[in-house]
């Protein structure tokens, strides 16, 4: 499908947006809603604005890594497709896991000697004509190249096999993109492998894999990457999604979610050659996952967009477990759970610094206590140097475990700031008030404005109001600097409406989210300043470097109106002078808080930029502005 006149026209809607943008006038501006806002060079406390506040999150949770794994076929096992859990729910959109192997009579599944796990598919060739096993609904560019591989065994020898990418016409007719001759399959299960360069662009292309001649065919843990995913720096990741990512400076990544606790995931199951992990029914989502993405491609996604991970262990797992995993993500090659990982094809240790204990696990009985300590002592017996972060703290928790512990590690899933900011309160009077809890900080490890809103209120999450509910919410972290450190947005891609990013087969869409968080981790700087009062609507942080020569300010205005602001930093003498204006907003300028990017527009809501001449900064209807003053 040819998208480029699509992208013409948003080329020049941008352009209209930009000048809409410039143009902006006290005329436009509500009168009530001019405000004077003092910007002191006084800090607002002895904390610092730490870059991993502008933190993600990764979880095995439907088509969240499907959407970042470059793999294009779903159910490559044949495990089968299950749908999300009941209780989840958004408007029942397809989504890549929903995707099937296409029905036909000449292929059926084989429940006894699957390569790997349960099951594999049977074809049975004919001497009469080319059968064939598809699925639909890929997307294919021309001039890319594919690599496909499949363990494959057969009951004859002189089977003619072979990988086939092929489109529709309008009249039905199919037409070939690519195709290749596969190695004859033997008696035994044998990888084979083979390039398919496509001849042609399309986001309805055909995956076949085709039997000539008589005879049955097994077929398991089929595959299709584009090349320059297979292996090298990518390893399996699309390069557009780590692109996307890395540009959004996520300076912390979590790995683990409900999977983990209670889900029952076993990281042990998730390493080595992928096409030997045996898939598992994730117990709290739904979906059969591939459990092709594990520790080893988490850790090396996020070295790829230069984060820093979080490792969530799994509670019920059990502490030796846990200590095996630390040992195989950080020891040394001539360890035994190193030693593995070197054999997996990565010699160097991962070096991961922040692990939390189970997600969202609290308690205070003894037996609670008494794991976690045992948890602790293994994990640092493991590697020392390792930061270990609790899950749901109570006074309890750090009576036993404070001086063990980094980190307080709540959740926030809510819009009542007011409720963020007592539960960062209370945590910091409880670590005041408890001996040896002095060096305790906080770490957010999952938050949004909502974990739920299932139905179509879900849809809020990829709103422009979404946007700006996250940008209040990092405002707020950024005024308890003093005691939060880590935080980690819910979530980075798809999940339904939460991730920062939406995927297809072909293309990443940057959601209203994305633009806000990049902002914030492209323009945060580490002292937070004393601000005055901001006009009704309107939430207001500013920080500087520490010799005050470059400020930012965050403003989030969340009217319905433009609001005409004159920015007073008197108290910076004339060392500093206006820079710019990066506005997040929609470009069409309608006012609306739930207009999202969509497939069709998906750049309505953008970043825009614009160079400050004055103190006096307009700030576009429900939008978040980064304001730099600075040395020109």
């Amino acid at each position: 499908m040819n998208q480029e006149p699509a992208r013409r026209k948003w080329r020049g809607w941008t352009l209209i947006a930009l000048a809409v943008y410039a143009g902006l006038s006290r005329t436009t501006v509500s009168e009530a809603a001019d405000a004077v806002v003092t910007i002191s060079s006084k800090p607002l406390h002895n904390g610092r604005i730490n870059p991993m506040l502008f933190g993600n999150f990764i979880e095995l949770l439907d088509d969240l890594c499907p959407g970042m794994w470059a793999e294009m076929l779903n159910d490559r096992g044949f495990e089968g497709v299950v749908p999300p859990a009941k209780w989840v729910y958004y408007d029942g959109s397809p989504t890549f896991c929903d995707r099937t192997w296409d029905k036909a009579r000449d292929w059926s599944i084989e429940t006894v000697g699957a390569f790997n796990g349960p099951r594999c598919a049977r074809i049975n060739g004919r001497d009469n004509r080319a059968v064939g096993l598809t699925q639909s609904g890929l997307s294919v560019n021309r001039g890319v190249s594919y690599r496909f591989s499949a363990w494959l065994r057969s009951d004859v020898a002189n089977l003619r096999v072979l990988a086939v990418l092929k489109t529709a016409l309008p009249d039905g007719r199919f037409v070939e993109l690519a195709s290749a001759v596969l190695a004859a399959p033997s008696s035994e299960w044998r990888r084979c492998s083979a390039q398919l360069d496509a001849s042609g662009t399309t986001d309805r292309a055909v995956f076949e894999l085709r039997v000539l001649g008589k005879g049955t065919l097994w077929v398991d843990k089929l595959s299709l990457m584009p090349a320059e995913s297979v292996g090298g720096e990518l390893n399996g990741w699309r390069r557009d999604v780590v692109e996307a990512i890395k540009a959004s400076h996520p300076s912390v990544i979590r790995w683990g979610g409900s999977v983990v606790d209670p889900g029952g995931y076993r990281w042990k199951n998730g390493i080595g050659e992928r096409d030997r992990r045996v898939p598992f029914e994730n117990l709290n989502w739904g979906r059969i996952d591939s459990n092709d993405v594990g520790i080893d491609e988490f850790c090396q996604f996020c070295a790829l967009v230069k984060s820093e991970p979080l490792v969530c262990v799994s509670f019920s797992d059990g502490p030796e477990s846990a200590a095996d995993l630390v040992q195989y993500c950080n020891g040394a090659a001539s360890s035994k759970w190193g030693g593995l990982r070197a054999a997996n094809g990565h010699a160097a240790p991962y070096a991961v610094k922040y692990w939390q204990l189970g997600n969202e696990i609290s308690g205070d009985d003894d037996a609670y206590i008494k794991k976690c300590t045992e948890f602790i002592r293994l994990m640092k017996r493991a590697d020392p140097s390792i930061a270990i972060f609790s899950s749901f703290p109570s006074q309890k928790v750090l009576d036993a475990l404070g001086k063990d512990l980094a980190y307080l590690a709540p959740h926030h899933y809510t819009r009542d700031l007011r409720a963020c900011e007592a539960d960062f309160q209370n945590l910091s009077s409880m670590i005041a008030r408890t001996p040896g809890c002095g060096h305790l900080r906080i770490a957010v490890t999952e938050w949004n404005f909502t974990g739920g809103d299932w139905g179509l209120m879900r849809g809020r999450m990829l709103t422009l109001d979404g946007a700006l509910l996250n940008a209040r919410y990092l405002n707020l972290l950024c005024r308890y600097s003093n005691i939060v450190d880590i935080a980690c947005r819910s979530n980075m891609t798809n999940s339904f409406c939460s991730g920062i990013i939406g995927t297809n087969g072909s293309t990443v869409l940057k959601r209203p989210s994305y633009h806000v968080m990049r902002l914030y981790a492209e323009h945060a700087l580490p002292i937070p300043l004393t601000v005055g009062k901001a006009p009704r609507g309107v939430d207001v942080i500013a920080c500087a470097d520490d010799k005050r020569r470059n400020i930012c300010i965050f403003v989030v205005n969340s009217n319905r109106e433009p609001v005409n602001v004159s920015l007073d930093l008197t108290d910076f003498g004339d060392q500093v002078a206006p820079l710019s204006v990066e506005t997040v907003c929609d470009s069409f300028d309608m006012r609306q808080p739930d207009v999202m990017n969509n497939w069709q527009s998906a750049d309505r809501v953008q970043t825009l930029s614009r160079q400050l001449t004055g103190c006096e900064v307009t700030l576009p209807a429900l939008s978040v502005s980064a304001v730099r003053w600075g040395r020109r």
